[in-house]
């Protein structure tokens, strides 16, 4: 479990109820009481290694990252592109691929370009069944109960019914291809994805099932015009570097000029995923001696919705700002309405892009709350991919079209993959970089074309033409990332969070809200807990630590 796919889930699980009511939310989530259920758990299995992490040589970052997973940080488009893969992976054959996607259906392979060429790159003829996010958790079940199986699928964006069964009763075991060393030697963009984000993925029976797709160590961010908070005296770029009466009255500062000194929108719910970890609340559950306590039920994460009641009281947040949508809230911050926000850790591009030539973007450190900060990580993945079962022959082709669109950021294959042909799809912008779209890239494009959803490279800290700015996303993250925290229920069974945890979030949400605007007093906040707890979230704690008991037993 994790706070990406909570706050994603409640979004589809309405809807999905009928056909996600049996859903798991990672590989490794399966428990007993099910066909199949007892052997798909990990309890007292022997873990299977994950690919002996390997970086990818050849690359030089302007500042590397780190393990703990800050991005490897480049300045400047890389000038020399290199061939990660030396030969096609393909046989020629045709592969099947489902995957979500967020854009507009593209033309077929047949009438374009970008289709034809990453084909020819990868040496297959790839089918796409491409699925809206919208649609997923249905059309996915469907093709499970039918059986009728792509060649590669991604999984894992939302829960789906009976998954770790149905991953282990039809998915290729990839463990004797993909663990230890010979995985790094064999596919080795595959090894080059942090450890981190294969725990998050999971296992199923302590085998491998599937390749993850990461994402960055840091979720949820508080977003400052940096010039502005300078102005106001509350600039400090360092953690705890400013105590949170200081920062309150410089808000008010900047509030009194005409401007709303913090933005939220109706989905950030005035940014408490950030506000909870400064205050040092634990990430979603508390680990200690085997036993999971919630995060709601804590002294820091009481504390810090009081202070954003504070806030909202002091007249700091837009009085309207659950009825602000997140692209009204963005445009309000890259305008100057806002002076601030809450948003995703990959906003942050965007924001440097559209304000760079106005105003400093910059992420607010960890202000000084009275307790030691707890910034809370994001999973650290974005779904993964799993492959039908299948001849060993053929399983080592599809690892070896998926280590193919691994390819790291700075090689030729990234580069097709995600801008296109150069002179067709984009041309270079100033730094080198295919920053510059034709018009036919606008069509044919990765998102329209996500290719990258089949398989990807950790992400790396590159903003087109704005080299500052990435300077300052790799200072923040070498300030934050040390600090951070991740979920400890992640990749652990719980058959009562995935029944009902929409719901249970969704009492939360309201009751922040509630409490924020001044509907309810922060004193409900014990009786809100209470409630959460007897309505499922002391049944999700159990279940977790028995499981989690199981594990490391």
């Amino acid at each position: 479990m994790s706070t990406d796919y909570s706050r994603r889930a409640i979004l589809r699980a309405s809807a999905a109820a009928a056909v996600a009511a049996a859903a798991v939310p990672s590989l490794a989530a399966c428990g007993a009481g099910k066909s199949g259920a007892t052997s798909a758990s990990n309890a007292g299995k022997q873990l299977a290694p994950w690919p002996t992490y390997t970086p990818v040589k050849g690359l030089n970052p302007d500042f590397p990252g780190t393990a703990g997973g800050v991005q490897d940080t480049f300045l400047h488009y890389p000038q020399n592109l290199v061939q990660s893969v030396p030969a096609k992976p393909g046989d020629g054959s045709t592969v099947k691929v489902m995957m979500v996607t967020y854009g507009a259906p593209p033309k077929g392979p047949d009438a374009n370009q970008l289709w034809k060429a990453v084909n020819d790159a990868a040496g297959v003829d790839i089918e796409l069944t491409m699925v809206a996010d919208a649609d997923f958790v249905v059309k996915y079940s469907t093709m499970m109960a039918a059986g009728d199986l792509p060649d590669i699928m991604m999984l894992g964006l939302y829960p789906l019914p009976n998954q770790a069964q149905f991953i282990q009763a039809k998915c290729a075991d990839l463990t004797e291809y993909l663990s230890g060393d010979a995985g790094a030697k064999n596919y080795p963009n595959l090894a080059a994805i942090p450890g981190f984000t294969w725990d998050a993925m999971g296992r199923v029976g302590g085998r491998i099932y599937a390749v993850p797709t990461n994402r960055p160590r840091l979720g949820n961010s508080f977003y400052a015009n940096s010039d502005k908070f300078t102005q106001a005296s509350i600039w400090r770029p360092t953690v705890g570097g400013l105590k949170k009466d200081d920062l309150t009255k410089g808000l008010q500062t900047l509030n009194a000029k005409g401007h709303f000194a913090l933005g939220t929108s109706t989905a950030a719910n005035f940014g408490y995923l950030s506000h909870a970890g400064v205050h040092g609340a634990p990430n979603l559950w508390q680990l200690s001696g085997g036993a999971f306590t919630t995060t709601y039920g804590t002294d820091e994460f009481k504390a810090s919705v009081a202070t954003m009641a504070d806030w909202f009281g002091k007249g700091l947040y837009d009085p309207g700002a659950l009825t602000t949508s997140t692209v009204q809230c963005k445009s309000y911050f890259q305008n100057g309405t806002y002076l601030s926000d809450t948003d995703g850790f990959g906003a942050f591009t965007s924001f440097a892009t559209t304000m760079g030539s106005t105003s400093t973007v910059d992420f607010v450190r960890p202000y000084d709350a009275g307790t030691a900060p707890t910034p809370w990580f994001a999973s650290g993945y974005f779904g993964y991919t799993a492959l039908k079962q299948a001849p060993p022959a053929r399983i080592k082709m599809l690892l070896n079209v998926l280590n193919f669109f691994a390819a790291p950021f700075g090689s030729k294959e990234y580069e097709l993959i995600n801008y296109g042909i150069e002179g067709v799809h984009f041309t270079r912008g100033k730094d080198g970089g295919p920053s510059v779209p034709t018009d036919l890239g606008k069509v044919e494009n990765n998102v329209n074309l996500p290719f990258k959803y089949i398989a990807a490279p950790p992400l790396v800290n590159y903003i087109p033409g704005q080299p500052e700015a990435a300077k300052r996303c790799y200072q923040a993250q070498m300030d934050i990332v040390p600090k951070g925290v991740a979920d400890p229920s992640l990749g652990i069974q719980s058959p009562t969070f995935n029944k009902k945890w929409p719901t249970l979030l969704q009492l939360i949400d309201d009751s922040v809200n509630d409490i924020v605007t001044g509907k309810q007093p922060v004193s409900s906040w014990d009786g809100v807990v209470k409630s959460w707890k007897s309505q499922g979230g002391d049944a999700i704690a159990a279940e977790l630590a028995a499981e989690y008991g199981k594990l490391h037993s």
